[in-house]
């Protein structure tokens, strides 16, 4: 690391065949800063962000950002905020909303974790942080991440969170702070079920998709009539951070706190 920025091209293709790429690859790793240039072969037409097969075309594999006095390595088919400075906000409103007490005595549960940019900047000041990812890729990322910052307080689990079953959540002390930060489906009903039964005493909700963000609120607050499922939070704030300037898209940092029924 060299302290400058670096920047990863990914090229996104149904096939593999680099001779049709190399022009693009020459013309391109000419700009210094671009240290990594990967090709990630998707066969389907929808997700196209995650490969299902990944070569490297131009130097390295990952590349190396830092955020909030962290630092983070990156692949390809791990999510991480491409507006760094609005990451900083966006991960600090977070930080807030969740309320840490700050005696290291809290722990936190981190849905969606990615590379473990939002559990790793809380470890700091809790005891413990368990992190759940769909992607391998992204887990192994976290881990690594949790190594090169020293953070000896976060544990990464690779899974599916939209399969979960009567087993999820027996390997970790109920937290007091539930981060989630699904992709723009949201969060699977078995999910929403297991947070309802589960009654953390705070969820803090990251969403990039306002429509089913207002879904999902409108779940855990109202609960779900046609299967008898009864809500226990309430909205205390919602804030929206501007992560993708010049597009409709924005970020929504949502607070619930449990309610006494």
């Amino acid at each position: 690391m060299t302290g400058l920025p670096e920047v990863m091209v990914n090229f996104v293709t149904s096939s593999y065949k680099p001779e049709l790429l190399k022009v693009l690859v020459d013309k391109v790793s000419a700009f210094p800063e671009v240290v990594s240039i990967m090709n990630n072969v998707n066969t389907s037409v929808g997700n196209t962000s995650v490969g299902e097969e990944e070569y490297t075309l131009h130097g390295k594999s990952s590349i190396t950002e830092t955020l909030r006095g962290l630092t983070f390595q990156i692949s390809a088919n791990s999510f991480f905020q491409t507006n760094t400075h609005q990451a900083e906000v966006l991960y600090k409103l977070i930080e807030e909303c969740a309320g840490i007490r700050g005696d290291g005595s809290e722990i936190v549960l981190d849905l969606f974790c990615g590379t473990g940019t939002i559990g790793l900047t809380l470890a700091r000041s809790v005891k413990h942080v368990y992190g759940y990812e769909v992607v391998p890729q992204a887990i192994a990322d976290a881990r690594l991440n949790a190594k090169l910052n020293g953070i000896q307080n976060a544990t990464f689990v690779q899974g599916d969170l939209n399969k979960i079953d009567e087993n999820f959540g027996k390997s970790f002390p109920k937290p007091d702070i539930v981060i989630s930060d699904p992709n723009r489906p949201g969060m699977h009903m078995k999910l929403i079920k297991f947070l309802l039964n589960l009654r953390a005493p705070r969820i803090v909700y990251v969403s990039c998709n306002p429509a089913t963000c207002a879904r999902d609120l409108d779940y855990l607050c109202h609960g779900v009539a046609e299967l008898n499922i009864k809500g226990c939070y309430k909205l205390i704030g919602l804030q929206p951070v501007d992560m993708f300037p010049h597009t409709p898209h924005i970020e929504c940092v949502c607070l619930l706190e449990l309610v006494d029924l």
